[in-house]
């Protein structure tokens, strides 16, 4: 998918309402910068050669403070480019400490990106948290890379960025991963690596199947990090979306809240991928209830039973929001489609907290 194309509308701020045409819900669940520096150094002292060149700090019209650094990558051998947007109440509300949304952009976009999205910067002022993002490279896809070195994107993320952002912040140790186009694969790899360690995850306009029929295809370039898929079979077979979450479903790993979203007019195929799946999670929720109401079915009391019934498939089933709407397969789509991804994780992050399933 070449998400160079957003290129073309540029990534201007003026903002377009999306009207959802389309919104099916399936056991929906909707939903420090008290920077530890180091003592300051004096005047006459000289920085050493590995010290961290402090974040470039820019304050935008709605408040939101957005500050940009480089994370050093033991695993890559190279720094790696990154910012975090804090809420406008940030600096002021010292004691408060906030949960993070970590947001990954697609291939040829900047990795900027989430922190120029206006309304999602609007919205940070009532519903507070941190947005943080880093440069996945034009097509590292997010994963670690066989063919590549350089390109260790999921030890990158769990084992450099997040622990980071998580001691430089005020977090609170609630989390959630979104990401666009191949952001949303990313997105979705991460949560799958680790599913206890975030609140919830969405995904826009992305791939969730058959990356190996797609590996060398323009705008995916899979080849040049896991090599030929013919050859490489079990590399693209760890990978896969469908096949990771049937295995969660048999282990009875529980998932956290997902939201995938995609547009009407996605030029990718995309479109029939986000519904495909979303058939997919219908199945699989029903092989958790069927598989629920036999391990209680041997509960002679009918009031037990159908509450053993209810916690196994609270503790299990999949609750996520399968929605569509008018756009294409670029920048405006995704931009408007910010707020309510944002709002999205924050009822997510709600529920964590009041232990809602």
């Amino acid at each position: 998918m070449e998400d160079g194309q957003i290129g073309k509308v540029g990534w201007g701020e003026s903002r377009v309402k999306i009207p959802i045409i389309l919104v099916s819900v399936v056991c929906s669940a909707l939903f420090s910068r008290a920077f530890s520096q180091a003592a300051a150094q004096s005047a006459r002292e000289v920085p050493s050669a590995s010290a961290p060149a402090p974040p470039a700090v820019t304050v935008m019209s709605e408040g939101c403070i957005v500050e940009r650094f480089d994370v050093p990558s033991p695993s890559m051998k190279r720094p790696i480019r990154a910012l975090v947007v804090l809420p406008p109440e940030y600096k002021d509300n010292l004691n408060q400490r906030y949960p993070v949304l970590y947001a990954l952009h697609g291939g040829f976009a900047p990795y900027a990106c989430w922190s120029e999205m206006a309304p999602l910067r609007r919205a940070l002022r009532l519903r507070p948290m941190i947005v943080a993002s880093f440069d996945g490279d034009q097509l590292g896809w997010y994963i670690d890379a066989t063919r590549k070195p350089d390109s260790k994107f999921a030890t990158f993320f769990f084992d450099e960025f997040l622990p980071y952002v998580e001691t430089h912040y005020r977090t609170s140790g609630l989390r959630g991963v979104t990401g666009f186009s191949m952001g949303g694969f990313g997105a979705l790899h991460y949560m799958l690596c680790k599913p206890a360690l975030f609140a919830s995850v969405s995904a826009l306009s992305s791939d969730y199947f058959r990356l190996s029929d797609k590996a060398a295809k323009a705008g995916y370039d899979l080849v040049a990090l896991l090599g030929d898929p013919d050859q490489n079979k079990e590399e693209y077979a760890r990978l896969d979306i469908p096949s990771r979450i049937e295995e969660a479903v048999k282990k009875h790993v529980k998932l956290p809240p997902m939201m995938l979203w995609c547009s009407t007019e996605d030029g990718y195929g995309l479109l029939a991928e986000n519904r495909e799946m979303a058939r997919f999670l219908v199945e699989q929720n029903r092989i958790i209830a069927d598989e629920a109401a036999k391990e209680a079915a041997n509960q002679p009391d009918k009031e037990k039973r159908d509450k053993l019934t209810a916690d196994l498939l609270a503790a299990r089933r999949i609750n996520f929001l399968s929605m569509e709407s008018p756009g294409k397969h670029e920048w405006p789509f995704w931009r408007d489609a910010s707020e309510m991804v944002l709002d999205f994780h924050w009822r997510s992050f709600r529920d964590a907290q009041t232990g809602k399933p």
